[in-house]
């Protein structure tokens, strides 16, 4: 058998078929002859799957400081407008759960490392959602004209109806309107104003505009006092 006939036959197919494979050898082992980088980005926050009939209560960062590694090019096609940091509340009961981030919560792609996150943890604190019914009170402020006095104030409706956090709702017992100045009034007025602000995760369902009436009336003579007699 001649070996160099053998060796040369079909000589270009042999050379291109080596080609691609150096081609797809040096394509493959690109990456780790890259440099290795870092790079620090700032990303949204998203929490997903919170339990219906339940709400955030505690305050929460807006976004987190993440360091990724990675070889150059990868690093250099991240998109940063795309990533996030997503705590999944699937399953989560009412009460404080502090939740870990790892890598796994930012959506990196497979190639590129999450080597630190800042806040490396996140407090969490969910409630039940409640409904409940408020007196409402105005906030009157200033003082009527001299000679004149406030009779009687008013409101309408005379009760709210509120959504919010169960242990919220549970420590108000009254809620009051925007305040209703009377300075310098002398006679009965009436004015149509709103509920003040809520607390955080608090709603006004029903009667958020309030007609509030304030009866001014003429102040009542002094009682004199009377003389201590003579001895």
């Amino acid at each position: 058998m001649n070996i160099s006939r053998v060796l040369f036959r079909n000589a270009g197919t042999k050379l291109l078929a080596l080609a691609i494979a150096c081609a797809a050898w040096y394509v493959l082992t690109g990456e780790r002859r890259e440099r290795i980088s870092e790079r620090s980005y700032r990303i949204p926050l998203s929490i997903v799957n919170i339990p219906r009939g339940t709400v955030i209560v505690s305050p929460l960062p807006d976004a987190v400081d993440v360091r990724v590694r990675g070889a150059f090019t990868p690093l250099r096609g991240l998109e940063p407008s795309k990533l996030e940091a997503v705590i999944d509340l699937q399953g989560a009961l009412p009460g404080e759960k502090r939740h870990a981030l790892d890598g796994d919560d930012i959506n990196v792609p497979r190639d590129v490392e999450v080597i630190a996150i800042s806040p490396a943890e996140i407090r969490v604190v969910l409630d039940a959602i409640a409904d409940k019914a408020l007196p409402i009170v105005a906030d009157v402020t200033g003082q009527p004209a001299a000679g004149s006095h406030i009779e009687e104030v008013s409101v309408e409706p005379r009760q709210a109806r509120l959504l919010g956090p169960a242990k919220t709702l549970a420590r108000m017992a009254q809620i009051k309107t925007e305040p209703v100045s009377v300075d310098g009034r002398d006679a009965p007025f009436s004015v149509s104003t709103t509920l003040s602000a809520q607390a955080p995760g608090v709603r006004v369902r029903e009667g958020q505009v309030v007609a509030v009436r304030v009866r001014i009336g003429a102040a009542p003579e002094p009682t004199p006092t009377p003389r201590g007699r003579r001895k």
